[in-house]
């Protein structure tokens, strides 16, 4: 009995110290995930809170996206499909009890035991796995196809931010430049130098250029949250300021861009690879109408004879039988190709259509990308500098002491105007190349002419 008392609380604290020891490592390896959470939110921070560089992003929402994840998984899983497909069926191995013995000559049957494999006709099992290798190239370029659309939708965001960032500087230079006039201008209107109306001008594209502060401040934290959105980071991480892409304009003509298209748009090679998998299925389909074979192994466990001296007494006898199967059905079968052969003609239409489809939103695309470029050729070559020689006419106001200042408000206005008009026209054109990039499927080669 004092055996079983000293024995009792060393177990006690045996067990004890085992759960603590376990406390301590789950709580542990909890912190250590914690810990990698924190650094890496702390890392995306910091890279993005100073400056926001195109490239950088890129490689971060592809490394981060769930979208691209998702995408991932299911090509990995279609690939573990193919060894489910191009193996043999599972055998059956069946047991037999005989409820009533079989008396023999040779003594009684009492149990029975058989292995049965089936074998489709030959070529089947890799007809199949054809049909499968198919799925996972599908699989494989829709991978590419997310991660294609996701540059898309994140240049598309950060070409608007930067627009919106240099407009916000642009307008708030000039917010200046009119509140140093509205300052001179109420000066000269107490002296009796100028008009009340100047004065109204001057307040009233100043309160304009208050509201349009505002609301590219707000769009900007629109394209802020895209951002965030697209590389899944929290919504309260800071973002800095867009590091403005060169403007380069691309010498390709639509011709170019449409062999580019046909060959290499992730949409288009899907369609294809999808003709090709419904083609391989008539093959399957075909195969599978044909007879499959079936070996079977069995043999009977069997007493002893009543009369010992009976040659073979408990001798358990063996068969080996084949079987095939008889596809008597020649309305179910022939319906079976035909559904494979119907198949293959719808996604062999939707392919044709599919590439109408992208020759029509090229176009489009093109033309919206063409008229972006000559609007920002005709600010800068053009329209711009004339506006910048009318302000140079206008500020003579401030030697020559004129009375108004209404002409070079107007002015400073059309300036201003001309300026932003130049800036979202380059980010159209950015956002319009983005588009285009997204119906070829990838960067515009524009290196030389396709032949």
């Amino acid at each position: 009995m004092r055996e079983i008392n000293l024995r009792y609380p060393l177990t006690v604290v045996v067990i004890g110290s085992m759960l603590v020891l376990n406390a301590l490592v789950q709580t542990e390896a909890h912190g250590m995930t914690q810990t990698a959470s924190s650094l890496e939110q702390t890392d995306i921070a910091t890279r993005f809170a100073e400056t926001l560089e195109l490239p950088s992003l890129i490689r971060s929402a592809v490394e981060r996206s769930p979208k691209v994840s998702a995408a991932k998984a299911r090509w990995q899983a279609t690939i573990e499909q193919y060894p489910q497909v191009t193996a043999l069926p599972d055998p059956m191995f069946m047991y037999g009890y005989f409820v009533r013995s079989v008396e023999t000559r040779v003594g009684p049957q009492r149990h029975r035991i058989s292995f049965s494999q089936a074998f489709p006709y030959p070529g089947t099992l890799d007809a199949a796995g054809q049909v499968v290798k198919k799925a996972i190239e599908i699989e494989r370029v829709k991978h590419e196809q997310v991660i294609r659309d996701l540059i898309v939708e994140l240049k598309l965001s950060y070409h608007e931010l930067a627009y919106l960032q240099r407009a916000g500087e642009l307008t708030r230079q000039n917010q200046e430049l009119i509140a140093s006039i509205l300052t001179i201008a109420t000066a000269r209107y107490a002296e009796g130098k100028t008009t009340l109306n100047d004065v109204l001008k001057a307040q009233s594209q100043l309160a304009q250029l208050e509201y349009d502060l505002i609301l590219l401040d707000e769009l900007q934290l629109v394209e802020h949250a895209n951002i965030k959105g697209i590389l899944s980071i929290p919504s309260a991480t800071p973002l800095g300021a867009t590091v403005p892409v060169a403007y380069e304009p691309l010498d390709v003509a639509l011709a170019d861009v449409e062999k580019q298209a046909l060959s290499k748009r992730q949409e288009l090679r899907i369609a294809e690879l999808t003709v090709e998998k419904a083609t391989e299925g008539i093959a399957l389909a075909e195969l599978q109408t044909k007879p499959m074979l079936k070996l079977d192994l069995m043999t009977i466990e069997t007493g002893g004879a009543l009369m010992l001296d009976t040659p073979g007494s408990g001798k358990n006898p063996f068969t080996i039988g084949i079987g095939v199967t008889i596809p008597w059905s020649g309305l179910k079968n022939s319906s079976k190709v035909r559904e494979a052969q119907q198949n293959r003609e719808i996604v062999a239409a939707n392919k044709h259509s599919l590439a109408d489809e992208t020759k029509v939103a090229l176009r489009k695309v093109y033309f919206r990308l063409e008229n972006a470029r000559r609007l920002v050729e005709l600010y800068e070559t053009t329209l711009i500098p004339q506006a910048g020689a009318a302000i140079e006419v206008a500020e003579t106001w401030h030697q020559e002491d004129v009375k108004s200042i209404m002409g070079f408000l107007e002015t400073q206005s059309v300036w201003l105007n001309f300026n932003l008009a130049r800036l979202r026209a380059i980010a159209d054109y950015q956002q319009n190349v983005a588009r285009l990039e997204q119906l070829v499927g990838g960067k515009i080669d524009d290196s030389q002419t396709m032949q």
